[in-house]
């Protein structure tokens, strides 16, 4: 009975080892949704396209992260020869399927270890998620089958505070004269009293303590003191023995790093590629990114590092909770202590002993999987140090960043490796809900580019009839109605560049919809074996089997229909993009308006330095760097006139319209 339980094969049809061998130069990109408990899809899926290609670019957030880290692994294993490496792919949803240590139903909740405080703020999540995540109707409101167990775990409070409140009751109901008023006190003083008791002795207490002081998390990631990371890891270990394996190492190893992806060989046998910091992603192998989110600064950061303006540290103490000792001596090995990169640092001195630069290149992958791992509230939040530039300069020192889930500004990085003509496809797998007018509709990739460009809906409005059936039954219920309308607003704030992504004529028909049922995936940390088995079957090989249907070429063809449309709609796309950017460019450069003629710009800074300050950019220009800039200059307006002479309509229009605009890195 061990391997099907291992695999799974006792519930659903497990996808064969992969034994196939894609061509050396067929290649793709994957950037993957973040969803927590929906990421048991990605496997099955990774493992289908790898079948046909080979994987250049992976990206992800959250959970997808962790699925891009494996993927990345495992193709490292097989540019080095290990062929097993996604072995480890097919038999993850199996083994987090399994019957989990201390009797909990799976391995994957076994995978979440909240501290000692916070057990029974975890208890009662899990509890919440899977009455909210029910699909059966119950006579008996879901907000007081939740009671029950709160009042259960917080007994002793809950005791007390209804002794007061009857001691107060009676007290009231005793003193005349009597009246409805002080029956009406009698019945609500000892449910009001039971409730400031839970809430003030109970859950406050547990909030602080299991949550705020845990790193503003319940579970850090990694397995609790006093239990066996081997037979009872927590998910970090578990992601981390993942990992080492897939790419054919010991557990015991040195941890993967971006740098090890980077020079991988191109195929087995070749020579490794050496890439240092600071060169360009198309010169890496194997090019693995996720996106985390860094609360303090309010805005997502790529990982590994790239920007030289993005600089970080950490304290070895810190990190130890997160992560093992193994992966934080890794890091202190390559890592060089704080010293200023300009003149607006701090000195090196004694403020800032004990802090190191994170590594870039040289990052194990584990640590950034996990620092784009973070769901709010459930993980705790990974705190990283950064100088703080909004103080005076004299006065500068490091302070504590908080980083949590990447999904909270970017869920679905679709633009990661977009390129202006793409050499390969770029995949994606997007974590939605079920079309409640296509109910049997599990896995959609548009066939055309024509499909897809339209709006998904959020449906919360109790008048729409494809709202789901619980949120109809509030159409009478006025706070139920707006208790969904701002859950929508919450995911409209965090999706909307996701969504409005995926309608583009470039991305639409490259990004497979997985339409997930109510009770599947998400926060659904609990779900029983058989359900994450069929998801991975269900959406995560369909899917996979779907991209390589569409995009993978038979022997002695050159492309796909699919693939050679996707290109030719990233052509035109780009070409529509450039016009409207450039458009007007050249009448701007040459305006007199209250300004310098940019030609007479150029000229007049071989002279005198074009920009204020003290950098290396503060300089006059040598001849040749001005000519060059002369050059590009006539480029661009020679590139505009030729937009406006063959300025014929094409057959072609991309809907909706795109737009080219300057952005920083993300």
């Amino acid at each position: 009975m061990t391997a099907p339980l291992d695999t799974g094969e006792d519930v659903v049809d497990v996808p064969d080892p992969l034994t196939e061998r894609p061509p050396d130069d067929r290649f793709c990109d994957l950037v993957l949704t973040g969803g927590v408990a929906s990421g048991v899809v990605y496997p099955w899926a990774i493992l289908e396209i790898a079948r046909s290609f080979r994987f250049k670019n992976i990206g992800g957030t959250s959970v997808g992260a962790m699925a891009a880290a494996l993927a990345a692994a495992a193709e490292y294993g097989r540019r080095n020869g290990y062929d097993d490496g996604f072995e480890v792919l097919r038999r993850a949803p199996g083994d987090l399927a399994k019957p989990g240590p201390r009797g909990l139903r799976t391995l994957m909740l076994s995978l979440f270890q909240p501290a000692p405080q916070g057990q029974r703020l975890f208890d009662l999540f899990v509890g919440a998620v899977d009455i909210y995540g029910e699909t059966r109707r119950s006579r008996v409101p879901r907000w007081l089958r939740l009671g029950w167990p709160v009042l259960r775990s917080y007994r002793k409070p809950a005791v007390w505070g209804g002794l007061l409140g009857l001691l107060l009751a009676a007290d009231c109901a005793l003193i005349p004269p009597f009246s409805w008023g002080s029956v009406l006190g009698f019945v609500l003083t000892i449910p009001i009293c039971v409730v400031g008791a839970v809430v003030w002795f109970g859950l406050r207490s547990d909030l602080i303590a299991g949550l705020v002081k845990n790193d503003l998390g319940l579970c850090h990631g990694t397995t609790l003191q006093g239990r066996d990371p081997k037979t009872d890891p927590g998910l970090v270990e578990w992601l981390d023995k993942g990992i080492q394996l897939a790419a054919g190492l010991g557990r015991e190893d040195a941890p993967l790093t971006f740098r090890d992806l980077w020079s991988a060989p191109a195929s087995p046998g070749a020579r490794p590629v050496a890439v240092r910091d600071g060169d360009e992603r198309r010169l890496r192998s194997i090019n693995l990114e996720m996106i985390t989110t860094n609360v303090t600064h309010g805005r997502p950061y790529r990982l590994p590092l790239q920007d030289e303006t993005d600089r970080l540290y950490f304290r070895p103490d810190d990190l130890r909770r997160f992560f093992p000792e193994r992966v934080v001596a890794a890091m202190l090995a390559v890592a060089q202590p704080y010293a200023p990169a300009s003149a607006f640092d701090p000195p090196a001195g004694i403020k800032t002993l004990g802090l190191w630069e994170l590594p870039r290149g040289d990052l194990p992958i584990l640590v950034a999987a996990r620092m784009s791992l973070s769901f709010p509230l459930l993980f705790s939040a990974v705190p990283l140090w950064a100088v703080d530039h909004e103080m005076p300069r004299e006065d500068r020192v490091l302070k504590r960043c908080w980083f949590s889930d990447g999904g909270l500004c970017s869920n679905f990085p679709i633009h990661l490796f977009d390129a202006a003509v793409p050499r390969w496809p770029t995949f994606g797998l997007w974590l939605g809900q079920r079309n409640p007018f296509r109910r049997n509709v599990f896995v959609w990739l548009p066939e055309t580019h024509l499909q897809g460009s339209r709006d998904s809906w959020q449906r919360f409005d109790p008048s729409d009839p494809g709202t789901p059936v619980q949120a109809r039954e509030r159409a009478d219920k006025p706070l139920g109605f707006l208790a969904g309308f701002l859950l929508a607003a919450g995911l409209t704030a965090k999706d909307w560049q996701d969504r409005s992504a995926m309608r583009l004529a470039t991305a639409r028909n490259r990004v497979a919809r997985l339409a997930l049922r109510p009770g599947e995936g998400e926060l659904h940390i609990g779900m029983p074996r058989k359900r994450i088995l069929r998801m991975a079957r269900r959406y995560g090989t369909a899917s996979g089997r779907l991209f390589v249907e569409r995009y993978a070429e038979a022997p002695g063809e050159h492309a796909t229909a699919a693939w050679r449309e996707q290109r030719w709609v990233r052509l035109q796309a780009l070409l529509a993009g450039l016009r409207g950017w450039l458009k007007g460019a050249a009448s701007a450069a040459a305006s007199q308006a209250h300004t310098v003629p940019m030609r007479q710009a150029i000229d007049a800074a071989v002279d005198v330095p074009p920009l204020r300050g003290h950098d290396g950019g503060a300089r006059t220009l040598h001849d040749d760097e001005a000519e060059q800039l002369q050059a590009l200059l006539a480029g661009i307006e020679q590139l505009e006139e030729r937009f406006r002479v063959n300025d014929a309509a094409q057959p072609y229009k991309p809907v909706p319209a795109p737009e080219l605009r300057l952005r920083t890195p993300v």
